[in-house]
């Protein structure tokens, strides 16, 4: 799902918002100014271009009339490298928008942020592997299932030996992450029994598309990101992870029992988690409240990942954590504890 997603708005515009969603009500000078110091560390490329956008009144005028979710800037973005369009700010930039414009708008409003990060994982692996052995999985926002195979990828923290499951192939991607402070579990002894997924638009890792909209939601000058995707995506596309086609907020409660209960069935001796990445900030306060209950009451342990001020009840509990790194923008928690503090795509995480 999303990037580091609201994590440096004010509480309210993150949580939902009598106004409406953080990306319907800001403008959107603001909102490029914002995702600008977000790409700043990683994507000068992107850092610039959106500053462009955000000081060149003619182009904020035309994102402006997008409707809803459609005005984030990862979904203009995205839709430029998807079109194989300029990345340069300047005057080629803004012709290069006018006459694409119907395309590039038919991309943002049909389409979702569905990132798909698999560098998560680096966070949230040793997470699942403190848990008692095997676990059995239920992802929300499953995108392409790419964060579903935790137990197909290896693992290596600040340049150390490299940490592989059992079911980790020697050719398996290598997911790195400096860290602070003790990991919670070794990846290595993480085994997954069974895993299900669910996403209202999930995407199919085998297929052409799939790969070329995952590829242009990775952010320019970002190559270790795309390595990772393209070898994430080949585990993948060989046993693709079950995913049912539904949107969790429309019947949470029944939706979230119902696949845990299919996940203790299909393995009986297993500890269910049902977790998510940068899925919760698209939901407004009332949606994510109902799903967090419905996770909650289905008696699976949970595991979340999340911009720092996204899920009420984990935002009030990070003072135990201590101030946040600078790039702390997310917070990893279980059960609703804040575990640690992490970067939005898994680069570096300080734990309790």
């Amino acid at each position: 799902m999303a990037q580091s997603v609201l994590a440096g708005s004010g509480r309210d515009s993150v949580c939902g918002m009598r106004e409406g969603h953080y990306f319907e009500r800001t403008p959107i000078d603001e909102l490029y100014r914002w995702f600008a110091a977000e790409t700043a560390a990683t994507s000068p490329t992107w850092q610039r271009l959106c500053l462009w956008i955000a000081e060149t009144p003619e182009v904020s005028a035309r994102l402006a009339a997008l409707p809803g979710q459609a005005r984030q800037p990862n979904r203009l973005l995205a839709a430029v490298r998807y079109l194989s369009g300029p990345t340069s700010p300047g005057p080629g930039f803004r012709d290069w928008l006018d006459e694409h414009w119907d395309a590039v708008r038919g991309i943002v409003t049909s389409r979702t942020t569905q990132t798909n990060e698999p560098g998560r994982l680096a966070v949230l692996a040793p997470v699942l592997a403190s848990l008692p052995q095997p676990v059995a999985l239920l992802e929300l926002g499953t995108s392409a299932g790419l964060c579903l195979l935790p137990d197909r990828y290896a693992y290596r923290y600040d340049a150390g030996p490299v940490r592989r499951p059992g079911a980790a192939t020697p050719t398996a991607p290598v997911l790195d992450a400096g860290t602070e402070g003790a990991l919670p579990g070794d990846p290595a002894e993480l085994e997954v029994a069974a895993r299900r997924g669910v996403d209202a638009h999930p995407l199919d890792p085998r297929g052409e598309d799939t790969r070329r909209w995952l590829r242009s939601l990775v952010w320019p000058d970002e190559e270790d990101r795309e390595e990772r995707l393209a070898g994430a995506l080949r585990i993948a596309a060989h046993d693709p992870p079950q995913v049912r086609r539904a949107d969790v907020t429309d019947t949470p409660r029944a939706l979230v029992g119902e696949l845990v209960a299919e996940l203790r069935r299909a393995a009986p001796g297993a500890t269910p988690v049902v977790f998510h990445s940068a899925m919760m900030a698209y939901l407004d306060r009332g949606q994510r409240r109902a799903v967090i209950d419905a996770i909650v009451a289905s008696g699976a342990r949970w595991l979340s990942f999340e911009g720092a001020r996204v899920v009420e009840g984990v935002d009030e509990r990070s003072p135990g954590l201590g101030e946040p790194p600078a790039w702390g923008t997310f917070l990893v928690a279980l059960d609703g504890e804040p575990v640690g503090w992490a970067q939005a795509h898994g680069r570096r995480v300080r734990w309790r």
